[in-house]
């Protein structure tokens, strides 16, 4: 019996002492572990600070992803011990949906983790980059110039998503109210409302005639001549820029369904940044981009 129990104790003692040699080999380990993991939670961190960062340059408008691919390393940009290493742009879909993909490198202990996130966006670059914007189909023939980006049968151009108020606040602020105002009314300059009834028409027939600023058009308008330099928007009417008519900045239209919008004869109209982006600062009308996150996964 005795011999049996020395057995038995002999047994234990070895799968304990087994056991304790395990454990110790385990925990020789775990700071090696704990640095690991410790990395890797590091690197989400600094993966989501990346996206963000770059929703946020997109958001001030510094950033411009025009075409559909853009990559952007960085060198030496440190933040939350590590670096992000680059961010890549990619359009995807129709072309309003914006893979962001973040990669970034985190250190903890000397240990590197490397780790990609990514989000999907929703985004436009903003509400005033084309030359004409109509809400029906848009004819452009004859001898017409046009430069800068064409975007008709909008479906949903609306007058306060654009300017950020309502039409009837833009007419309280207009430095000119006008209501069915003669051919060439003049002075046109600051922010113009015009108002048209009836059978009446806004009508810019002479070559010597100029305008400037915001101009809004609650009617139908008509453009065989002089210059205008700004943003136009026609509610409602007919739009039409015929014969020597020169246009510089943005319109937009948002005309009756079956209404005929042309611009034909020997007009000029030009995209022009910096005459829309003077008046829109002028009057603390945000143009930036408009973003919606649909997926973060990190």
């Amino acid at each position: 019996m005795g011999k049996l129990l020395i057995i038995i104790v002999l047994m234990f003692t070895v799968v304990f002492a087994t056991i304790i040699v395990a454990v110790q080999d385990k925990s020789a380990d775990i700071p090696e572990l704990i640095s690991s993991n410790m990395a890797e939670i590091k690197a989400k961190s600094l993966s989501n600070e990346a996206l963000m960062y770059s929703i946020k340059k997109l958001i001030e408008g510094s950033l411009s992803v025009a075409g559909s691919d853009l990559s952007q390393p960085f060198t030496g940009f440190n933040v939350l011990d590590g670096t992000i290493d680059s961010i890549k742009y990619v359009m995807v879909g129709t072309g309003d949906t914006l893979q962001i993909t973040s990669y970034v490198t985190a250190n903890v202990n000397g240990k590197d983790s490397k780790y990609q996130g990514s989000a999907k966006i929703i985004y436009s670059s903003g509400n005033f980059n084309n030359v004409l914007t109509c809400s029906n189909e848009l004819s452009v023939t004859g001898n017409s110039t046009v430069i800068g980006n064409v975007e008709d049968e909008v479906d949903d151009l609306d007058f306060e998503t654009v300017f950020g108020m309502t039409m009837a606040q833009m007419r309280a602020i207009a430095d000119n109210d006008y209501t069915n105002p003669p051919n060439n009314v003049d002075p046109v300059n600051g922010i113009t409302f015009i108002e048209t009834t009836g059978n009446n028409k806004v009508h810019f027939t002479n070559h010597h005639w100029s305008g400037s600023g915001i101009l809004i058009v609650d009617g139908e308008f008509d453009m065989t001549g002089g210059t205008f330099d700004g943003i136009i928007w026609v509610e409602g009417g007919r739009f039409m820029i015929t014969g020597n008519g020169l246009v510089r900045g943005s319109i937009f239209i948002n005309s009756e369904p079956e209404e005929q919008n042309k611009v034909t004869g020997n007009c000029d109209i030009y995209y022009d940044e910096t005459i829309v982006q003077t008046f829109l600062s002028t009057y603390n009308i945000t143009s930036g981009p408009t973003i919606n996150i649909i997926n973060w996964n990190n």
